[in-house]
């Protein structure tokens, strides 16, 4: 073993490795350690001599299930151990661990070297994209939301087709990502394709593929969306936008699960979950003769309706919430960290043609114009005759608790409707048991001036 560390070429061949590599005998002793090894678990050249292995790497498993003990008791190597390494400064490193035993001429142990990998990014990657694409990622607590995460679920452990339709900005592409993120295919591609945004030559290339000299400027093969989602997920947004030539096409893979490439006469297999997503009336589409009737039942197997973002106004302020958390990430020059109440009453009254992405835009305008970090109703752009005069109105903290601020903004809307129930149940865009079942959950006294 010493002769085999001591060998020059042997040396400069681990320290260049991109794994840590720590050799070690049967006192447990470290003999050599790489240069990875030493920069991940932060320790100078030499600094590491003599010393016992469990000293520098401090690893989780040292003092119960050593993966080197265990190699050695058993007189076998091991492979892809999870571990967790303490480093010099007393950081954590999230690693995978293979040990391999180092022998004798006679074949006994002689020591053994253990081989790490830092993981941590690939698992805070991982975990931010399990974050990102969950319900959780989905706002809104209103009773039709709650609902349509009911049916993400249902249908997200299936390879069934789905149509998720709504107006333009609802988050359709956010209800796509839950579904495949959710499902047994997660793992898999999850291929996107906006049809609106490609005219009808490009489109068909794009989603079928081509062969080479099918048309001019086709100088090879070329693989298409759907062999690129192959035993995954695509999505097909504004899927009403496909002229009728290429619905054709797109029916064939649906009804039979295969393809042509454009210019070959070859069929290939595709294992492909389609999820589509429209903003249009395909029932209006389907009696103008613009999207075939077949295709319209072959995609119509499971729907989504999203609700406009006016249908839902008491998700307004999580919304916002949340907005303010994401911009204020952006911007942190900015240290936007308020807003006010009689500014986010403004934003419940709007009617937001353009739904969450447009609450979003004006969030992030209102953020840019704001001062000291307080958005007022003057930074939103609204139209001006949704903008009411300046009143002195109390400031809440971002991460404070919303309900102390929905409290308030029902307190406020109930006073401006002369406490009655029914037309401040209108105005916040609930229905009246919702508001009594609010005002009793934050403790809010109904006066003994008109209810009706």
């Amino acid at each position: 073993m010493n002769e085999l560390i001591r060998d020059p070429n042997t040396r400069k061949v681990l320290d260049r490795v991109s794994d840590g590599v720590i050799v070690t005998n049967l006192e447990r002793k470290i003999v050599f350690i790489n240069e990875t090894a030493r920069r991940l678990l932060r320790y100078s050249e030499g600094e590491v001599a003599e010393a016992c292995c469990k000293q520098i790497t401090r690893s989780s498993e040292c003092e119960y299930s050593c993966p080197m003990t265990r190699a050695m008791q058993n007189g076998q190597d091991m492979s892809g151990v999870p571990m967790w390494y303490r480093t010099k400064d007393g950081q954590l490193l999230n690693c995978l661990t293979s040990v391999t035993l180092l022998r004798d001429d006679s074949g006994h142990i002689v020591g053994g070297v253990e081989v790490f990998n830092d993981i941590s990014q690939i698992t805070r990657l991982q975990e931010s994209a399990q974050e990102r694409f969950s319900f959780s990622s989905i706002i809104g607590h209103n009773k039709t939301m709650q609902e349509v995460f009911d049916l993400i679920k249902l249908v997200a452990e299936t390879d069934s087709t789905v149509l998720i339709t709504g107006e333009s900005g609802t988050g359709k592409e956010m209800v796509a990502n839950a579904i495949h993120f959710n499902s047994t295919r997660r793992s898999r591609a999850f291929v996107k394709v906006n049809c609106a945004a490609l005219n009808e030559g490009v489109l068909e290339s794009e989603l079928f593929g081509h062969v080479r000299g099918a048309f001019t400027g086709a100088i090879a093969d070329k693989m298409g969306r759907f062999e690129l989602a192959h035993g995954g997920t695509i999505f097909l947004d504004e899927i009403a936008e496909i002229p009728p030539a290429t619905q054709v096409k797109l029916l064939r893979v649906l009804q039979e699960g295969e393809l042509e490439r454009v210019g070959s006469a070859r069929s290939t297999k595709v294992d492909v979950r389609v999820v589509a997503a429209t903003n249009r009336d395909l029932v209006t589409a389907l009696e103008e003769g613009s999207f075939r009737q077949d295709l319209y039942y072959r995609l119509n197997v499971f729907r989504i309706t999203l609700p406009p973002l006016r249908e839902r106004r008491d998700d307004v302020p999580l919304l916002v919430d949340h907005f303010i958390k994401k911009i204020s990430a952006k911007m942190p020059a900015k240290k936007v960290e308020r807003i006010e109440a009689d500014a986010l009453a403004r934003l419940m009254d709007y009617r937001f043609p353009g739904n969450i992405r447009e609450l979003e835009n004006l969030v992030e305008h209102a953020a840019i114009r704001c001062q000291e970090g307080i958005i007022r109703t003057r930074d939103l752009p609204l139209p001006s005759s949704a903008q009411p005069e300046e009143s002195p109105m109390p400031l809440y903290q971002i991460h404070s608790p919303l309900e102390t601020l929905e409290r308030d903004l029902i307190l406020k809307t109930l006073d401006a409707n002369e406490w009655k129930i029914s037309r401040t149940a209108q105005h916040l865009g609930i229905s009246r048991v919702t508001l009594w079942r609010k005002m009793k959950e934050y403790g809010v006294q109904k006066r003994t001036a008109a209810t009706t």
